[in-house]
């Protein structure tokens, strides 16, 4: 079987939106929730991951560096850093807001570990250079070292969030990108991931119509 995911990010502690995807789990037979950061506060991050009752899984956005170990360390699923075998075939990987300075290859070295990069699937709250990361001033605020990694490791998708005004689907050399973010919007998004590695759909969730 392929694996459904639910992703979104940047919900900046919006009632609306934690409520929605609620209602969007509860209705899309998803196979795991991934928030890729900037909840605000402990408190809300806490309520919405206690209240998904599927396997999820989330990092921090640059909103969130307040967050304290004990909480980052405790019963919540939000990280800096997380690496994750969502099951026998898939390698999950989230890079938070407070990221290793050695990221680029500490995630090289995960995915060579793994074996298989199509079924690899990594999350960061920061975009890649030049994809999703289009500012209302039209500069360019993406990590460079986030786009080398796509284009050398080719994993099966890279999802981010953290520019507003840039969500969207986009590609890089076949690897799709996705920024999710839905405070503007409230939109998320549906991927499945194929029994043989890679991305079989992504579609737009209209979380909030």
């Amino acid at each position: 079987m392929g694996l459904k995911i639910l992703v979104t990010s940047d919900f900046h502690q919006k009632e609306d939106l934690l409520e929605a995807t609620l209602k969007e789990i509860e209705n899309g037979d998803y196979d795991l929730y991934v928030n890729l950061g900037d909840y605000m506060s402990e408190s809300y991050a806490e309520e919405l991951f206690d209240r998904i009752d599927i396997p999820a899984l989330g990092c921090t956005g640059n909103r969130d560096m307040m967050f304290s170990d004990k909480f980052l360390d405790g019963e919540v699923p939000v990280y800096n850093f997380l690496e994750a075998d969502i099951d026998e075939e898939y390698l999950m990987i989230l890079i938070g807001g407070d990221f290793p300075n050695n990221v680029k290859q500490r995630v090289s070295n995960l995915i060579e570990e793994h074996g298989d990069s199509s079924k690899v699937i990594i999350g960061s709250h920061y975009p890649p250079h030049k994809i999703g990361d289009r500012i209302l001033s039209g500069r360019r605020i993406g990590f460079e070292q986030f786009r080398e990694l796509i284009i050398k490791e080719k994993p099966a998708i890279w999802m981010n969030g953290h520019v507003h005004e840039d969500f969207g689907e986009r590609e890089l050399l076949g690897v799709p990108v996705l920024n999710a973010a839905a405070e503007e919007t409230g939109k998320g998004f549906s991927v499945t991931i194929g029994d043989e590695g890679g991305v079989e759909e992504t579609d737009i969730v209209d979380l909030i119509k």
